[in-house]
């Protein structure tokens, strides 16, 4: 894909996808596919074709169409964000003292096993609350449901479509999602008991999903059980590995601690409870920018900003694609394109922060915003929802480690190598850091 992009960015071509061929289609066309109702492109038939939902489970419990998610998130988790700041910070500050420790040597982390269980700590405190979020159980299901659920995938390409309802019945992958199902309702079900007995509705996404499904089944525990693991498919492993790829680049480039230090001192100087503030957190400009060069260098997916055709669609310059097709967009290749971003291969921290000074860019550039330039979000009215909590809750780690730890490469090594899977960039988890308390 990256040969076709350097010889010429606006060629339309086809790739090979896991699922189905694709069609990689230029930047060009983005704004025309963002403004495309539902019923001309869809995301959500997409996401459903790679992943086979109805299998793996990765679908929500009223099926393609159920949005109880997505609106939670947007309308209840993001405006909520300013009110969970504290505890956020109190279950990171566990989250490190269980997975890091005092560290008062420089000591071998591996941190993307130390990562996913300190996110797994942290959003799942705001996904069911302290009475579940430690409890082995539960973390145990938010973090192997997906990670059960990709060979189901594989296995049941192996079948045509339509053996597929039967082949179910006897793929042993399929019974794990199934499982995991059962044991969150097992977990749910004393905690969902004593909110009804109690008539408290604490501040955390099983309050809010359980308002915003369906009357008759929002004390349906079988539904709220999926809804949990839903979210924690979308949550878990895009932002473990995100974090994973950032604490490396810290690590690898470890001038930029007190550049970061310093920022952060300065913001919680001006902070009358020298505390972090929902307000406060945007104006560390140059961790944004750190974060996003990271994601930059590092998109999670070498595609993105995907959608299924649901009719011929004929684009402003006369190119016509049929129904059913599957578009998306090199996002890896725009991330490394010289004509946007100079010296891409170079990791350069600070980059966004000083696109951001120019006049009329201070939000373009910004770690959650989408455009033509950066689409590992997604782009449009199908963008990532939860992006706004995810770098809330990347930030405010980072903000416990840069303050409470030096890091770095064990001597003579330098930032490790990403691996490549089908679709997707990760980063080397075979790989430690050194890891010293300050």
């Amino acid at each position: 894909m990256a040969g076709e992009y350097q010889k010429n960015k606006e060629h339309v071509y086809q790739v090979e996808h896991p699922h189905k061929d694709v069609v990689i289609l230029p930047a060009k066309y983005v704004d025309e596919i963002k403004a495309m109702p539902d019923n001309v492109v869809n995301f959500l038939e997409d996401i459903n074709d790679r992943f086979l939902g109805e299998y793996t489970k990765m679908l929500a419990p009223g099926g393609i169409h159920d949005e109880t998610l997505t609106y939670t998130i947007k309308n209840d988790l993001t405006k909520n964000i300013g009110n969970i700041m504290g505890e956020l910070q109190e279950e990171i500050a566990y989250a490190f003292s269980e997975n890091i420790g005092e560290c008062k040597n420089w000591t071998e982390i591996y941190p993307h096993r130390a990562i996913m269980r300190m996110v797994a700590l942290v959003s799942g405190r705001i996904f069911a609350g302290p009475a579940l979020n430690r409890n082995e159980e539960y973390l145990h299901s938010i973090v192997h449901f997906s990670i059960e659920g990709f060979p189901i995938i594989d296995a049941m390409r192996k079948y045509p479509k339509f053996l597929r309802p039967l082949a179910q019945l006897w793929v042993k992958e399929c019974q794990k999602p199934i499982q995991h199902i059962k044991t969150m309702e097992r977990l749910l079900k004393p905690v969902i008991e004593e909110r009804q007995r109690t008539g408290e509705e604490p501040q955390d996404m099983l309050t809010w999903i359980m308002n915003n499904s369906p009357a008759e089944k929002s004390r349906n525990l079988a539904w709220q059980a999926q809804y949990q693991l839903q979210i924690a498919t979308a949550a878990m492993h895009t932002t473990s590995i995100t974090m994973t790829q950032i604490w490396l680049d810290l690590a690898g480039h470890p001038e930029y601690a007190p550049i970061l230090r310093e920022e952060i001192l300065q913001v919680l100087s001006e902070e009358p409870s020298g505390t972090l503030t929902r307000t406060s957190v945007p104006k560390l400009k140059k961790l944004d920018s750190f974060i996003k060069e990271s994601q930059r260098i590092n998109p999670f997916s070498s595609t993105g900003f995907s959608r299924k055709l649901k009719t011929t669609v004929t684009f402003h310059d006369g190119l016509t694609l049929p129904s059913s097709t599957t578009v998306t967009f090199p996002v890896s290749c725009i991330s490394m394109d010289p004509t946007i971003y100079p010296s891409p291969e170079e990791f350069d921290g600070l980059r966004f922060w000083r696109l951001r000074e120019n006049k009329g860019e201070e939000s373009k550039w910004q770690y959650t915003t989408t455009g033509k330039e950066c689409l590992n979000w997604g782009h449009g009215v199908h963008a990532c929802p939860g992006r706004f909590f995810a770098a809330n809750e990347i930030k405010i780690i980072m903000i416990y480690l840069l303050m409470n730890y030096e890091v770095k490469m064990p001597d003579g090594a330098g930032r490790p190598k990403n691996l490549w899977t089908e679709g997707g960039m990760v980063p080397d988890a075979s790989k430690a850091i050194l890891v010293r308390a300050r």
